[in-house]
């Protein structure tokens, strides 16, 4: 790989448009899937969050790939960096479909003592530790490599759609705080946040990136924090999971 020709802009920039198809994708594929409890086995603990589970890498890491090929280029240690942070959320992202989803085949208020158990005990930590934060931290290193590609080109197209970003940014922003909420991983979430509003201001007021990149990741900052403070004030400062609160059926 060699960094991209920054000259060369023949079409109407389309990162954008490929920062709105990541940001969809991530919502629809991690917001939705726990609503859809349908059983399609066999197996009969088999439903259609699990099957619809199987999909999101294949989806989201492509396009994932799209928005960092469209920021800009690193060269071979980039795109190492970006296999290692995609194998990352892949790993994590199957571990959690896999340990979740063996909860989830006891009926309402049945895994209570299963999880008193060692193999039990053991399934809970798979979906509810190891594999949360090793797949939000993957998604972070994601998106610090797109912060890194853009940076590094700031070529700005010929056309930036500003609105298109934004909205991108708004959905990835509202995704991020509903899944580490539910995912008991805000410990990461609110300092990367404000990490991430940091930056962005920064970034533009000294034109430090593509444009389409800063705009979404401020936009992701902003809703995130917004979330997250709208969500403590309304539980008495704490983030509890939205499914403690009965939100999640």
């Amino acid at each position: 790989m060699t960094p991209m020709d920054e000259s060369v802009s023949p079409r109407r920039d389309e990162l954008p448009l490929a920062l709105l198809a990541y940001a969809v994708a991530l919502a629809l594929f991690l917001l939705v899937p726990p609503f859809l409890k349908q059983r399609v086995g066999p197996p009969e603990g088999f439903t259609l969050q699990e099957a619809t589970d199987l999909l999101t890498p294949l989806v989201v890491i492509p396009l994932a790939w799209l928005v960092f090929h469209r920021a800009g280029r690193l060269g071979r240690p980039g795109f190492v960096l970006f296999l290692v942070a995609a194998v990352a959320w892949v790993d994590a992202h199957g571990i959690h479909l896999a340990a979740n989803a063996i909860g989830d085949a006891f009926p309402p208020g049945g895994a209570a003592a299963f999880y008193q158990t060692v193999p039990g005990d053991l399934d809970y930590w798979l979906d509810e530790t190891l594999s949360h934060w090793l797949w939000h931290l993957a998604w972070v290193a994601l998106s610090v490599l797109v912060i890194a590609a853009a940076t590094r080109s700031r070529r700005s197209g010929t056309a930036p759609l500003g609105a298109t970003s934004a909205a991108a940014g708004f959905l990835h922003g509202a995704t991020f705080f509903f899944v580490t909420v539910e995912g008991v991983t805000t410990a990461l979430g609110i300092p990367w946040s404000i990490l991430l509003l940091a930056w962005s201001v920064v970034a533009v007021r000294r034109r430090l990136a593509r444009r389409p990149v800063v705009v979404f990741f401020l936009v992701t900052a902003v809703v995130t924090l917004s979330g997250y403070l709208a969500w403590g004030a309304l539980n008495g400062w704490t983030l509890p999971e939205f499914s403690a609160k009965g939100l999640l059926g």
